[in-house]
């Protein structure tokens, strides 16, 4: 194995270990393992595939990319004179990210058919130790009252794994669940049913970690997603299970609403997702054409009034909004908002293209479906919380659509 690979590797390991290390770098700049791994990745695949680069422009993919970085860095360039030079540093540092991140989709599509088919079952892997110390947290560790002081919501009595927080952590037990059901139904189809046996087993503790995260978007992500896998796949029966397994789950769970973290009905945070869209509205109208700079939402917020630059209450939700699409139009304004959707629409074109390419034995044939379903999903998410930014989820995308390959 190249030392490209072997980091590869080592950074689909980092993965596991979430946000349970960050380091402040101060500045409102936090660095995470994940992200020392993808700048080493990231610098070892240009020093050893430096020609590959050079046609990455021919991919489909390249041009929504590079338009949506050009809006990003526009809209930054635009209001550089509204920050203060730290306040644009810490900006740009995350656009680097971000651009670091949708790197991942042309690394792992340079890989040779072979390694891409072992990172299937190292992300199976991957999937199957974070669902496995979700449920080892909601055991042992059932909130995070004592981390209230860093910025973390309490979330009693809810799994939020090495996320720390189970909106997150759910969004990613339905990508993971669906990614599994699409190896699931490939091995199924080439009579690998031992194989089958094993992942449908993983499955079945993946679709008991969305429940227990008691997460309202991930339970709503689910159910959307389910659809569109199903109605792909040609299995529609299968969307009569899921539902009735989730109805059962409502119904058992309604005797504890009484608790307000696991109440599917709760009041407190659905007036904190309305207030935090009433504030990227606000803010949308007075800079519509390319917004306040990208990831300068914290720091406008204060200019507007909204946060308090001098509170001790720290909170990792202030640098964006609940709804990413509202995030978008807020910091790159409508401009970056067409970008964007135009990058997303990409993404789903190149996934119904590899969808329709293969047969029902290929694998090729399922990524695609994975892929579509994926995507669908992470938009129905991202209209409760900030998922289409947030980096693990952002992780996982672009590593599988990297496997996408034309026929």
């Amino acid at each position: 194995m190249g030392i490209l690979k072997s980091i590869f590797v080592i950074f689909l390991g980092v993965f596991c270990l979430g946000e349970i290390f960050r380091f402040n770098l101060g500045n409102n700049i936090y660095i995470k393992p994940i992200d020392i791994a993808v700048i080493v990745l990231s610098l070892a695949w240009i020093a050893q595939e430096y020609r590959y680069i050079k046609k990455i422009y021919k991919d489909t993919l390249f041009l929504p990319i590079a338009l949506f970085i050009g809006t990003m860095i526009l809209s930054l360039s635009i209001n550089i004179n509204n920050f203060s030079q730290n306040e644009v540093f810490v900006a740009f540092s995350y656009i680097v990210r971000w651009v670091l991140y949708a790197n991942l989709y042309f690394i792992v599509k340079n890989f040779n058919p072979k390694f891409k088919k072992k990172i299937l079952y190292m992300l199976l892997v991957v999937g199957a130790i974070f669902t496995f110390f979700g449920f080892v947290q909601y055991l042992f560790y059932s909130n995070l009252r004592n981390l209230y002081y860093l910025g973390w919501d309490e979330h009693m009595h809810r799994m939020f794994s090495a996320f720390l927080d189970p909106n997150f952590a759910g969004a990613f037990f339905v990508l993971y669940l669906f990614f599994l059901l699409g190896i699931l139904f490939y091995s199924l189809n080439n009579n690998k049913i031992k194989q089958a046996r094993f992942i449908g087993s993983i499955s079945i503790f993946a679709l008991i970690s969305i429940f227990l995260t008691h997460s309202r978007s991930a339970l709503i992500m689910l159910l959307i997603a389910t659809v569109i896998f199903f109605m792909l796949s040609k299995k529609m029966k299968w969307i009569i299970g899921i539902i009735l397994v989730s109805v059962i789950f409502i119904a058992i769970s309604s005797k504890s609403f009484n608790i307000e973290n696991i109440n599917l009905f709760r009041i407190a945070s659905t007036e904190a997702r309305i207030d935090s869209a009433k504030i990227a509205i606000n803010i949308i109208k007075d800079n519509p054409l390319l917004g306040v700079g990208f990831n300068t939402y914290r720091y406008a917020q204060i200019k507007y009034g909204f946060r308090n630059p001098t509170s001790s209450n720290v909170s990792h939700a202030d640098a964006g909004t609940d709804n990413s699409f509202l995030f978008v139009m807020a910091t790159t304004g409508i401009i970056g908002m067409i970008a964007y959707l135009n990058l997303l629409w990409s993404m789903l074109r190149e996934s119904y293209s590899n969808y329709k390419s293969y047969d029902s034995k290929s694998i090729q044939k399922y990524i695609g479906i994975i892929a579509m379903t994926l995507i669908v999903g992470i938009i129905i998410s991202a209209i409760f919380i900030n998922s289409l930014f947030y980096p693990f989820i952002l992780i996982w995308m672009w590593v599988l659509l990297g496997f996408m390959e034309k026929k």
